[in-house]
């Protein structure tokens, strides 16, 4: 009998509180201050489910972050390979139209343009190739010019590239006329590693100056006339000597060269 009445007691008691708090609104502050006192508990049982669903939620973020920085990453290396492409075609555009406003007056005959793919410079052999060959119209023998004056002639051809003979090297004569006052002589390349010319057969007594700029004559020559080839920087007026030694340094260097025309009238060497 006393262990029933310990069962049916808190029956009896939880039923008479579930039933006044349904009636009568007697209870709510009560319920109010258990709530408070409790929450704490609350808090801490679901602490773990929340942590769980707070580093669920940081990682997720974290991957879409790291997904957005890639694709923006990518997406910059993008446009700055774009923009180096933009800025290599102007600076492209701006070199041929030096190339092609050339300070020397270019006549109506037609040229070809053609890129610079490599340079070859000894002591004894100074020559340039070009990406045009047999394919393109290029023949032995054709004149090449630079933006600021005659470079050589095309030396050798294939179907897809040719050889440039500079008139810097040794083996390499072009008849030549001081711009200023016309004396004539044969400019000639130099065995020397820097890129030099020596003009022979200038007498004692005639009027050269350092400074001079001395263009193609064209006299018996496979050269065209009136383009400029160099400027003395060195007189030398040897009394043993009948001739002058007159030095020039080309008017068009190699150094950071990269389109040049081809003379479409080609002259045998």
């Amino acid at each position: 009998m006393q262990k029933n009445l310990k069962v049916l007691i808190p029956i009896f008691i939880s039923t008479f509180i579930i039933f006044l708090d349904y009636k009568s609104s007697y209870l709510n502050s009560l319920k109010q201050t258990i709530n408070i006192l409790i929450s704490p508990v609350y808090l801490v049982a679901n602490l773990p489910s929340q942590l769980y669903i707070w580093i669920n939620e940081q990682n997720t973020t974290k991957q879409i972050l790291l997904s957005q920085n890639k694709k923006l990453k990518a997406e910059l290396l993008r446009l700055k390979v774009d923009l180096q492409v933009h800025n290599a075609l102007l600076l492209e555009n701006k070199k041929l139209g030096q190339l092609l406003k050339s300070r020397y007056k270019l006549d109506k005959k037609e040229f070809i343009l053609a890129r610079v793919i490599s340079v070859s410079q000894s002591r004894l052999k100074k020559q340039i190739s070009i990406n045009k060959g047999s394919g393109d119209g290029i023949k032995i023998g054709q004149v090449v010019l630079g933006a600021d004056g005659v470079l050589g002639q095309v030396s050798h051809v294939t179907s897809l590239y040719s050889s440039v003979l500079l008139i810097t090297d040794p083996s390499q004569h072009i008849p030549v006329k001081n711009e200023r006052n016309g004396v004539r002589g044969i400019g000639k390349g130099m065995a020397f590693y820097k890129e030099k010319l020596m003009v022979n057969f200038i007498q004692h007594g005639l009027d050269i100056n350092i400074g001079d700029i001395f263009l193609s004559s064209a006299i018996g020559s496979k050269f065209p006339e009136g383009y400029p080839v160099g400027r003395v920087t060195h007189i030398d007026k040897k009394k043993n000597d009948q001739f002058l030694t007159i030095e020039l340094t080309p008017s068009q260097t190699i150094e950071q060269l990269e389109f040049v025309l081809i003379n479409n009238i080609s002259k045998t060497f």
